[in-house]
Formats: C-alpha cells, sequence, structure tokens
C-alpha cells in the first residue's frame, strides 16, 4: 500500500477536525436511524456498481434486476452475492469501475486468512474515512490522544507515520526476531500497541514483570487472527491494559471492533452486515465506489443482535464469531513461529512478486520438513523461487528441509476447508 501524498493527508486533518458526526454522533443512532441512513447509502452504490462496473452489470443482468427494483432491504437481499473467487477472476478489468486503473488508485493486497492471494483498491476519498475508523477503534479502549505514540506490529508499514506531527506511529516487521520487538517496545514507550495475539503471547513471555508494569501502554488492539477472551484477559492482566479484538478484512475494512465493556460493535457506518442462514458473515461496504464490495460473503460465522451496551454505543453487536485459526509450527529446537509469523512470512513474498504468485499453501509435514506449494503465475521463474527458498532457510534454520512445489491446486485441511498454513504433525495427533 503507498504512502498518503500531502493532498490526501491534507484532507484527513480536515476531515477529523470536522469528523464530529463520524467519530461521536453516529454510533449513538437508533437502529432504525442507522438503517434508513445505510439503506441511503446502499442505493446510489448498487446504482453505481450496475452502471459503472462489467462485473456487477452482468452479475445483476443475468439475475433480471436493475437498479430502480431496490425500493426495500428485501430487495436488496435478493441481489447476488459475491465471493473471493469472483473478485479474483474479475480483478482488475471488470472489478474497477469503468475509467478507473490500480496505478490511480491505492491498492492493498492480502491473502486475508484464506490462502488465495486478492488485490482490494480504493480511492483516497475512502481512505480517509477508513483512517478515521481506525481512530475512532482505538478510542474504544482510552482517550486515544494527538500526542499519544502508537507502536504498529504488522507486514508493512501504514501509509502515513503521523498527522503532521500529529498521533505519531512507528513501526516493526512482524517478521523481526521478537527480542528487537521487545527492544522496539521499551524505546518507543507506546501507549498504544497494535499486533497480532500471536505475537503479544511472544512478547509477554519475552519480557520481565517489571518491563510490563513499567510501560504506559493504555490499551493493546490485536487483529487478524482468532483469539479467545480468556486468552485477552489473561494479557490485560499481564500488561495492566485493556486488550481489544479487532475485526476486519482487506476487502470490508473494519468490521467490528471490542469496546471497553468487551461487546463487539459492527461499524455500521462502515459496512451493511448481514448473515446467511448459516451463519456465514457478508457485508457491504458503504464507502468503496473504486471497486465495489456488495453482498460479499466474508467465509466467516457469526451472528448478529441488537441490544444496548454500558458504553452508550447503539451499533449492532457481533456474537459468536468464529474463524479461520491458523496452525503455528514447532521447529526441531523447540522454537515456535507462530501463525501470525507464518502468515507475514508468506506476505513478504507475495508483496514483493504480485503477479508471480497466485495461490500457496505453507505445510509442515514433520518437525524437520516444510514444504511451500506455490500456483504459479505471470512472471514465476527459478530466480523468484531460489528468493523465497533463501528467504525461508533463514526462517526455519539449517536442521529443517525447506523446498518449493509448484503445483495445480494447492493442499487443504483434512476437513476440506482453504488454510494458507498447515501443521500436517498437529493434524495427525489430533486424528
Amino acid at each position: 500500500m503507498r504512502d498518503l501524498n500531502t493532498r490526501e493527508m491534507l484532507a484527513l486533518v480536515r476531515t477529523l477536525l470536522g469528523g464530529a458526526r463520524f467519530l461521536h454522533q453516529a454510533p449513538r443512532w437508533s437502529h432504525d436511524e442507522m438503517q434508513a441512513w445505510q439503506f441511503a447509502r446502499i442505493q446510489p452504490l448498487v446504482r453505481h456498481a450496475w452502471t459503472n462496473v462489467p462485473f456487477y452489470r452482468q452479475l445483476y443482468t443475468a439475475a433480471s434486476f436493475r437498479p430502480d427494483d431496490l425500493r426495500s432491504w428485501a430487495d436488496f437481499q435478493r441481489l447476488p452475492t459475491v465471493t473471493k473467487d469472483d473478485v479474483i477472476a474479475n480483478y482488475p478489468a471488470r472489478m474497477l469501475a469503468d475509467g478507473l486503473s490500480p496505478e490511480h488508485l491505492i491498492v492493498s493486497r492480502s491473502s486475508g486468512s484464506s490462502g488465495k492471494v486478492l488485490d482490494i483498491a480504493y480511492d483516497s476519498r475512502a481512505m480517509v474515512t477508513y483512517t478515521l475508523a481506525g481512530l475512532r477503534l482505538y478510542q474504544m479502549g482510552f482517550s486515544y490522544r494527538p500526542w499519544h505514540r502508537q507502536l504498529y506490529i504488522y507486514t508493512s508499514p501504514y501509509p502515513f507515520r503521523s498527522l503532521f506531527g500529529l498521533y505519531p506511529l512507528h513501526f516493526i516487521s512482524t517478521l523481526s526476531p521478537v527480542d528487537e520487538i521487545v527492544a522496539a517496545i521499551k524505546r518507543v514507550r507506546p501507549d498504544l500497541l497494535v499486533c497480532y495475539p500471536s505475537h503479544l503471547q511472544q512478547i509477554a513471555r519475552a519480557m520481565t514483570d517489571a518491563d510490563c508494569s513499567t510501560l504506559p501502554l493504555k490499551s493493546i488492539s490485536v487483529n487478524s487472527e482468532m483469539s479467545t477472551q480468556a486468552e485477552r484477559d489473561a494479557l490485560a492482566e499481564r500488561f495492566h491494559c485493556p486488550v481489544l479484538d479487532e475485526y476486519s478484512s482487506e476487502e470490508l475494512t473494519r468490521v467490528a471492533a471490542q469496546c471497553r465493556h468487551k461487546t463487539y460493535h459492527l461499524f455500521e457506518d462502515i459496512n451493511y452486515i448481514e448473515t446467511q442462514s448459516d451463519g456465514v458473515i457478508v457485508g457491504t461496504n458503504l464507502h468503496n465506489y473504486a471497486m465495489p464490495m456488495i453482498r460479499y460473503v466474508q467465509n466467516d460465522l457469526g451472528a448478529i443482535e441488537v441490544r444496548p451496551c454500558d458504553c452508550g454505543w447503539r451499533f449492532r453487536h457481533l456474537v459468536n464469531l468464529q474463524g479461520r485459526k491458523n496452525d503455528s509450527f514447532i521447529l526441531p529446537s523447540g522454537k515456535v513461529l507462530s501463525s501470525g509469523f507464518l502468515l507475514d512470512a508468506t506476505y513478504e513474498f507475495l508483496l514483493a512478486y504480485r503477479t508471480a504468485v497466485k495461490d500457496f499453501c505453507l505445510i509442515q509435514e514433520a518437525t524437520d520438513r516444510v514444504v511451500l506449494q506455490i500456483v504459479a503465475g505471470t512472471g514465476w521463474d527459478s530466480d523468484i523461487e531460489r528468493k523465497i527458498t533463501q528467504r525461508f532457510r533463514e526462517f526455519l534454520g539449517s536442521d529443517v528441509e525447506f523446498h518449493v512445489a509448484t503445483v495445480a491446486i494447492c493442499d487443504k485441511t483434512k476437513t476440506g476447508k482453504r488454510n494458507p498454513i498447515i501443521n500436517r504433525i498437529h493434524s495427525r495427533s489430533q486424528s
């Protein structure tokens, strides 16, 4: 993802200064007020998609739907859903609005937790909105102020380092050794820490009680992996501050986050979220006109409730959230490579070789043997394979055999699920 330019940064600051509605008022609208606002956003979005996006024009025409047919929520729920495979197959030529190309947009690449590679594009106006949503998310944990320092442990840096000196943001890669991450925490002394729960577990083990108690941490936000409330509660006690979970995706951006009362509030002014009869989460992003995500099947499971929360927010609640839980690898030395580390190790080459890798699966076949399955795309060659092999041997060490296998279709787990990280040793021990 590219950095925001000066014009985009100024737009973000202007919106922040005038953002009282977004940051404070919308979460307190009644359910009926919010639904009316959402439908008023969805009608022009669907019309835009039908008129300007070839994929949606064909999809809705095949369903005998025209924009004027959208007059109620019941009409909306009859629209065909969109899958990740649809997005991958049609990007960019048929998924982007007419006249746009990736070069004009902000593009984020991910495999999510499924392993299939996709790009999601949006314009700078949407990026401003998503950034404000992130700011509000952190304010759910504490009174996040412009002078507070954030340390962000992730795959790649955020598109800015501060807002002209406000909200300073420090970055360290998830691929850094844990002692380097701990050193960064001690150096930066963040008020806010953002990371994967598996990394937070490693950090907790690597820091002393004195280290944890002397940090100025006011809140920790975890994301991208499943964690239990019991795990987060134990980590909160260890670091002496709330540890709150966020649920998001590249396709829909911010979906839900926990408040201090541990309620997952849907971000209703970012997405309209529904669930199918089997509990599968389906979302419509309300801001992405460059590459609309309308009734997108998220593939995680959950349920939605409408009830009060002591925090005062009236956004609906996401409950019984179930996502994919990726495997960790245990090496012959006893060292554990967390699922978060392994995913970021794969993201590293996804970002570097954007067209050459269509799909992947990293499999630990034995304690001392790992294979990386690659579905090759445009530009894949022996030089890329050599560089990936060299990088993974650095991660795994000399006592682990590693090789790349190019395949037509990546393996699935024993249950038939698509998972980019598979520990066959763990799978056998569970059978």
